[in-house]
């Protein structure tokens, strides 16, 4: 390999990973909102006062904010400002904050930073296969998308059907389904790079937060399962 070639290989390799790990401080950063939030919010249904008054309601609001959030993302991420998309994702992890604060008054802090400290050990294990692996994943997109639908719909199922309610057999899926999810999307962030020509111009910029918008799900979510999981055996004992 030519000198010229080499330094090509080695400037695309540091691009790289100058762009993942850009894409992983804005996840970092959503993260500790939503912690920031969640234990603001905790704090103020313990001590009572307006805000634990109108905390269902403010439930509600944000859960429909999310959704609405999640779905904009999704549509406009290629043609809007990058400071909206921004603003829209770290909007977003304030409100998972707000949803989150009844969290630690369910299972209770130890648990749940034990559920965290477990749920990212898993997660970037397995972000660390997504980047590593020479498999294309994208092969089991259907499989995976099927599987997150048959999630959706067991976790609705479950709402009505006690059974399923308080087995953990959803959780354990649950888990193993945004593991795969979180190596499928650190190839899908490889590839936002390539195809922007080394990550450049608002669509690289826009696609990084989208990026980090999709591990930042699949951490929370992987995180809830977990803390199911741990929450169900500590009642148990």
């Amino acid at each position: 390999m030519s000198e010229f070639n080499t330094t090509e290989v080695v400037n695309e390799a540091s691009g790289l990973k100058s762009y993942i790990t850009g894409v992983f401080v804005k996840m970092g950063i959503a993260v500790l909102i939503t912690a920031a939030v969640a234990f603001a919010g905790m704090f103020a249904l313990i001590n009572g006062g307006m805000l634990g008054n109108a905390f269902s309601i403010l439930m509600i609001v944000a859960m429909v904010a999310q959704f609405g959030i999640c779905m904009f993302l999704s549509s406009r991420i290629m043609t809007m400002q990058t400071s909206t998309a921004t603003a829209l994702f770290y909007g977003y992890a304030a409100l998972t904050g707000v949803t989150f604060s009844v969290l630690g008054l369910s299972f209770g802090i130890t648990t749940m930073f034990m559920a965290f400290a477990f749920a990212s050990v898993m997660f970037f294990c397995c972000a660390i296969i997504g980047h590593t692996t020479n498999v294309d994943l994208t092969k089991f997109s259907g499989l995976m998308i099927g599987g997150l639908i048959a999630l959706v719909l067991a976790t609705i199922v479950s709402l009505f059907v006690p059974a399923l309610r308080d087995g953990l057999l959803i959780s354990y899926i649950g888990v193993i389904l945004f593991l795969f999810l979180t190596a499928w999307d650190m190839q899908k962030i490889k590839g936002y790079y390539y195809g922007t020509q080394g990550g450049y111009g608002q669509m690289g910029a826009n696609l990084a937060i989208y990026g980090a918008f999709q591990l930042y799900l699949d951490f929370i979510n992987i995180f809830l399962y977990v803390l199911r999981i741990m929450g169900s055996r500590s009642s148990r004992k």
